[in-house]
């Protein structure tokens, strides 16, 4: 069985995981929104938010990732997920807020620079923090949801991937308690 973690490279995130009933609503969005789109739902084990993605790294650059993990002082805050949508050239449909929460966005600038500080690359593209419901969509979705998914943020973890064939597999490495 192949690790996540191997002994030249990791694919590394830093990632929001939602509390038991959030994940139980997202599971069964993700699973109505891959019918709507024509899709694949994400399962409810892989279902997140990213905070950073680091992308693959050499191995020995793992404790330098989570020395940035450290440096972070995690704020506690409520994440609302209000907003159906896709990424269609990816053929992605996904759930995100509406307006992101200052907590969240904080804690993402902070992160990329703490990962640049130590000579980590991450990914520079524009932050749209979202939970991945479906992948392999031919049609796009789009709309409110109503009620919104909310859940207190109390934990950060830090993921290794692996994108396998019958889709990704993920394991914590790391993780931390929000304050």
């Amino acid at each position: 069985m192949p690790s996540d973690i191997d002994d030249t490279t990791t694919r590394l995130f830093f990632a929001i995981l939602p509390d038991e009933p959030a994940r139980d609503r997202l599971d069964r969005l993700a699973r109505e929104t891959a019918r709507a789109s024509g899709g694949r739902a994400s399962a409810a084990f892989t279902l997140h938010l990213t905070i950073v993605f680091v992308g693959t790294v050499p191995a020995e650059t793992l404790e330098k990732v989570r020395a940035a993990g450290d440096s972070i002082a995690w704020p506690s805050f409520e994440l609302r997920l209000d907003a159906l949508g896709s990424f269609a050239r990816a053929g992605i449909a996904w759930a995100a807020p509406s307006r992101v929460p200052p907590e969240l966005a904080t804690a993402n600038r902070e992160l990329a620079r703490a990962l640049a500080d130590r000579a980590v690359p991450a990914d520079a593209r524009p932050y749209r923090p979202h939970v991945t419901l479906a992948r392999r969509c031919s049609r796009t979705v789009d709309g409110p949801i109503e009620p919104p998914i909310a859940w207190n943020v109390d934990r950060v973890v830090l993921m290794s991937s692996r994108l396998l064939s019958e889709g990704p597999r993920y394991r914590e490495v790391a993780g931390w308690s929000t304050r």
